[in-house]
């Protein structure tokens, strides 16, 4: 599917343009910022409310609130039954399919603003980005949380606008990965955000919320989102499940689309060599560091709930996998060796990817149950996807590390 670009956002009334009861002017003046924000990047802002509202002036007379937010805001478009009996309710797929249609968008065109559960639900049955705004209250757990209109435009200016999405790109039959840019921190021109995303991976530091974003983001406008059933964060090196830097914002994504977020999918059952550990005592770690580790759960939690009564991964169904910083790739590989044994495919993606270095698949051909602590050896190694003939586009590092320098500087455009 070809990339898309963001068009336009659906606001919601309650509690996002404006709040129940006395108007707290101060946040309101900020809710102006971000509809004058929408206006100067050529982002279209559509209303779609169910029921009518009022408005008191300053003599307490009573206003029609669509007539005043169309006099306040002149690029807003207002779509509601109140106006128009064909116009569906929310929160069915069938009314935010009416302003798509109206419009001449795509759902993974625009993205969802609001901040009630109805607000969500009307999201995910359109299957639409979810952005929940909790300036005004914190009224539902669902979406991607913004405390203040500018740090929800900062959200949109540095990550939503992007036109270079994916660095590396391999397609080749059942074998799916992407990557957002190359990892360095030797080259000038990848340090800065190589050590960043470094940093934000490995302890928690950097600008974690970015990458977490620039994922979500690149993986919605190119429309992955649309092809999974689940999601599964790769472990890091020590013996447990999931990943405590990921798995918040992967499960919020899933819930977007109602796709489960598998935290314990992949359960890492031995602590594995840290590659550099290994350098430093002069050991050599190859695929069978990952292989002989790993193994998966059968019955995962899906959203950190209730396990599932069968198990979920069958023929017919697709993972999406994700880790940070991809070097040969033995990581994902082994995981979707494991995961092909279900019936199920895979789609891979990381945050980064490690310069002139080749991703490397591992031929494993022996049977194998994949919910069982296996021991491999001899393994050979499979098919070779070279670096430089898989990074297909250059423009998206040098994207990326402005865009990162936008989202630490950002402030109101003026």
């Amino acid at each position: 599917m070809a990339a898309k670009q963001l068009k336009g956002v659906i606001l919601s009334i309650e509690d996002t343009l404006l709040n129940t009861g006395k108007i707290k002017a101060d946040i309101f003046a900020e809710v102006e910022k971000l509809m004058a924000f929408f206006t100067l990047r050529g982002i279209k802002p559509v209303l779609l409310a169910n029921r009518q509202w009022t408005i008191s002036d300053h003599n307490n007379n009573k206003k029609d609130l669509f007539d005043f937010l169309e006099e306040h805001f002149k690029d807003l478009t207002i779509f509601t039954p109140q106006r128009n009996a064909k116009i569906p309710h929310k929160p069915s797929s069938a009314a935010t399919q009416y302003v798509l249609d109206a419009m001449n968008w795509k759902s993974n065109e625009i993205i969802y603003i609001g901040s009630r559960d109805d607000d969500m639900r009307t999201a995910v049955n359109g299957k639409i980005l979810f952005l929940r705004a909790i300036w005004y209250s914190n009224n539902t757990d669902y979406g991607f949380e913004f405390s203040e209109p500018k740090e929800l435009a900062r959200f949109i200016d540095t990550l939503c606008l992007r036109k270079h999405f994916w660095s590396h790109e391999i397609k080749d039959g059942d074998f799916e990965y992407y990557s957002l840019a190359p990892f360095s921190t030797y080259k000038p021109e990848f340090r800065k955000y190589s050590e960043n995303a470094r940093a934000a991976a490995k302890f928690g530091q950097g600008d974690v919320d970015f990458w977490l974003g620039a994922l979500v983001t690149s993986m919605y406008f190119t429309g992955i989102h649309q092809r999974i059933d689940f999601i599964a964060a790769y472990p890091g090196h020590k013996a447990g499940v999931g990943n405590v830097k990921m798995n918040d914002d992967l499960m919020t994504f899933g819930k977007c689309f109602n796709k489960g977020y598998l935290h314990d999918l992949i359960e890492r059952h031995t602590t594995a060599t840290k590659s550099q550990n290994a350098r430093r005592e002069g050991k050599k770690i190859d695929h069978h560091n990952q292989l002989n580790t790993i193994k998966l759960n059968k019955l995962p939690k899906k959203n950190y709930g209730k396990k599932y009564k069968n198990a979920p991964l069958k023929f017919g169904k697709t993972v999406l996998l994700v880790d940070d910083i991809c070097t040969k790739g033995w990581s994902l590989e082994a995981a979707r060796k494991y995961i092909e044994r279900t019936g199920a495919k895979t789609i891979m993606v990381t945050w980064l990817k490690t310069i002139n270095t080749d991703i490397e698949t591992i031929g494993v051909t022996q049977e194998f149950d994949p919910y069982q602590v296996t021991t491999f050896t001899n393994t050979p190694l499979g098919k070779t996807y070279g670096y430089h003939t898989y990074h297909v586009d250059g423009a998206a590092s040098e994207e990326l590390g402005e865009q990162l320098q936008q989202y630490i500087d950002w402030d109101w455009p003026n």
